[in-house]
């Protein structure tokens, strides 16, 4: 497919001078005839990654073709299993077992295969168009819920599983209203073993994706579920579909973001519940699926809040300087105790003490590491 550029000259009259237009002769690259070549090239890779027909079988897809993963060869138990896609919009692959991500230019770099210039103009172009900004997960999944619809499980369903009652209906709701919690159909109750389901529901449904358990008198402290392994409680099969939604099944307020502003990141749904346009992995060690672009982190204020903090900060992302903001209200913090925003806006509710804006107490600079 190459490419040439012509021109034409034209003259201007006025002060006898001269001009030259150029116009462009590309032969333009057709998406259909490219994902044509594509799937012929990957056929080519698996029959050479792989002896077995199964493992070298590729599946049509809406929105994307699914293979076995010729990086880690996917399932080694299962020849059937298929976790990975190369989604035709953005042209970027995706593994769902071992994590691997590149764009098609580099995935068949990777494999000896070679695109030629004009083609890889054409993958480049399709990346920009579709301002990509999926990491782990694909970014199609918050914008169409319907196909997490599919694949959500009834909350009914659960309560009946784990023998759940609605918080607004049991002992438990004292507590979740004095930790500012209002919105008490988002959380379930198991009274015989005081256990705290914090549900991340579809938005406007009872559908859900994933939750997260606080325990009262066990250990560990919290248990958090993704949809795969709800489906293997439940006894359903864990497809690839499924996989693929695991890593915002646990991202509680994914669904409700407005990109166009800054998105707080939290380590505790609860925080995150009361804390406009936020997110909340459940842990300190793990990050958004999602690459948010303008957002910044509000971790817990004890050693792993603060380590994890540090880290963003070299990175270069805004993080909370709950150091200062402690010190400005004159508030004493022992060192062995643990501060998140839930405990912070309690004690400001039980002192009456006016909330200061939160947003004025993050940073990206690096000499404020003391404040973290």
């Amino acid at each position: 497919m190459s490419s040439m550029t012509s021109y034409k000259k034209e003259e201007k009259t006025e002060n006898g001078q001269v001009s030259f237009s150029f116009s462009s002769s590309e032969k333009q690259v057709e998406k259909s005839a490219f994902l044509q070549k594509a799937r012929s090239l990957l056929q080519d890779i698996l029959r050479k990654r792989f002896n077995d027909h199964a493992r070298q079988e590729i599946r049509e897809k809406v929105d994307r073709i699914n293979f076995c993963c010729p990086y880690c060869g996917d399932s080694h138990v299962d020849a059937n299993k298929k976790r990975g896609n190369l989604y035709t919009s953005s042209l970027y692959y995706k593994c769902y077992n071992c994590g691997k991500y590149r764009n098609l230019e580099n995935f068949f770099k990777d494999f000896q295969k070679d695109l030629d210039a004009d083609e890889i103009v054409f993958v480049r172009e399709s990346e920009n168009k579709q301002n990509r900004i999926d990491v782990n997960a694909d970014p199609s999944l918050i914008l169409e819920t319907s196909r997490l619809k599919a694949y959500a499980v009834n909350v009914a369903e659960l309560a009946r599983l784990y023998d759940l009652t609605p918080a607004a209906d049991s002992s438990i709701k004292g507590y979740l209203l004095k930790r500012l919690q209002f919105r008490l159909e988002r959380f379930y109750w198991n009274a015989d073993r005081e256990q705290l389901y914090i549900m991340h529901f579809i938005p406007d449904t009872d559908l859900v994706l994933g939750f997260q358990i606080r325990n009262f008198k066990r250990q560990p402290k919290y248990m958090t579920y993704k949809l795969s392994k709800i489906y293997e409680e439940l006894g359903r099969e864990v497809t690839d579909e499924i996989y693929e939604i695991d890593p915002i099944s646990t991202t509680f307020g994914i669904l409700n973001i407005d990109f166009s502003n800054p998105i707080t990141v939290f380590e505790g749904p609860l925080d995150s519940f009361l804390y406009r346009n936020s997110v909340a992995t459940c842990s300190a060690g793990v990050d958004v699926p999602i690459d948010f672009g303008r957002r910044r982190y509000l971790y817990d204020y004890d050693l792993a809040g603060k380590k994890a903090s540090l880290q963003k900060s070299e990175e270069g992302y805004p993080v909370f300087l709950w150091r200062k903001l402690l010190e400005d209200m004159g508030i004493e913090i022992h060192n062995n105790k643990k501060m998140d925003l839930t405990d912070f806006l309690v004690y400001c509710t039980r002192k009456s003490i006016k909330v200061p804006s939160i947003s004025n107490y993050f940073s990206t600079s690096k000499y404020d590491s003391y404040w973290i």
